[in-house]
């Protein structure tokens, strides 16, 4: 998994919703999650995407988290191919 791409993306993705505030959260649940932009694993970002659109639903409300959800698991997915074809159900 390219992590580091994951979190650079989502970042620059996220930064039009909450400009100042985005890096610190993103910090604040790459470490809740015992984690740095270089060794997020998959299983640790799904957690991550979890926590990160929690945090903003304070700021975006419930269609804003679900919007911001739905682009990191787009992003996950590009990131993470393999994982996608190792777990994936079909």
């Amino acid at each position: 998994m390219d992590s580091a791409g994951f979190v650079k993306v989502v970042e620059e993705k996220l930064k039009p919703f909450a400009p100042i505030l985005i890096s610190g959260i993103i910090k604040k649940q790459l470490s809740s999650v015992n984690s740095t932009r270089e060794t997020l694993t998959p299983e640790n970002t799904e957690i991550f995407i979890t926590k990160v659109s929690n945090a903003l639903e304070i700021f975006l409300g419930p269609k804003g988290k679900k919007k911001v959800k739905i682009m990191m698991l787009k992003e996950f997915r590009k990131h993470a191919p393999e994982y996608f074809e190792r777990t994936s159900i079909v």
